[in-house]
């Protein structure tokens, strides 16, 4: 499909190709109008590149997709971390990161990314600032993000201590099933005492219980660590799926036994 360049933007147009910045802002059009030195007000030229299909919604005020020459067309790309691009396009600094099933599939062990990938928040505050298209919650990792897909995305060791801290912030433990024994095949000893290094023994104890199969070695580790000795819940208090007397875990989420699970 055949895209007109709006006359006097070609210069623009051809900096965003150099550039190949996935993702334009308001500020970003503002200083590319006084580089080429035109007049027109960058809202304008915002307005010009959309109707011609340069630029895509986002769904977030004053952040476009941009949809180069090599597209053919004003097509997206179809990112599933579209959303996650934008908001950090407007908030770069923030504290954001895939994590669950949308960071495994960063990380290449899932195949497919909810409808809305799951975003951990270092704050509640910025949790509720994260776009519908988002699935928030609130979870700080010790260790620094990765940087896929790009965008910034949790460790794996932050990924499983996510899980054991929040259970029912996980939206399918079923679905879990499919990526989390190869997410955990490649956790490292130390990486993961990292991230627990500050938190509750009752995340620990979480972390050990469901980590037993998949991972032994590193729950043996935990245990000897934490030694459990009072009980800890596996998501909300309710009626029991099962109780693990070795972890002193009330399991009332997961619909399977970790004991059973196995890496790929």
């Amino acid at each position: 499909m055949t895209r007109s360049i709006p006359p006097g933007l070609s210069g623009i147009l051809e900096d965003l190709e150099l550039d190949q910045t996935p993702m334009v802002t308001s500020d970003h059009l503002s200083e590319l109008v006084i580089r080429h030195g035109l007049k027109t007000p960058a809202k304008v030229v915002a307005s010009r590149l959309r109707d011609r299909g340069w630029l895509l919604p986002t769904g977030r005020r004053g952040v476009w997709e941009f949809a180069p020459a090599a597209v053919a067309g004003p097509y997206s790309r179809n990112d599933p971390a579209t959303p996650l691009k934008a908001f950090l396009a407007s908030r770069p600094d923030a504290q954001v990161a895939l994590t669950f099933q949308a960071a495994a599939w960063a990380h290449g062990a899932a195949d497919r990314v909810p409808l809305h990938p799951e975003v951990a928040a270092a704050t509640a505050e910025l949790a509720r600032q994260l776009p519908s298209a988002l699935s928030g919650s609130v979870f700080a990792p010790s260790l620094a993000y990765a940087r896929l897909r790009g965008v910034p995305v949790l460790a794996a060791e932050s990924i499983v201590v996510h899980m054991s801290t929040r259970p029912a912030a996980v939206r399918s433990w079923s679905s879990a099933l499919e990526w989390l024994p190869d997410l955990t095949n490649g956790l490292d000893l130390g990486a993961l005492r990292t991230e627990l290094a500050d938190r509750p023994s009752s995340v620990w104890m979480r972390t050990g219980y469901l980590l037993q199969g998949l991972r032994p070695d590193l729950a043996h580790q935990i245990h000897d660590q934490v030694r459990p000795s009072t009980k800890t819940w596996f998501g909300p208090r309710g009626k029991l799926r099962r109780h693990d007397s070795n972890w002193q875990v009330a399991d009332t989420i997961l619909p399977f036994d970790p004991k059973g699970l196995r890496v790929s």
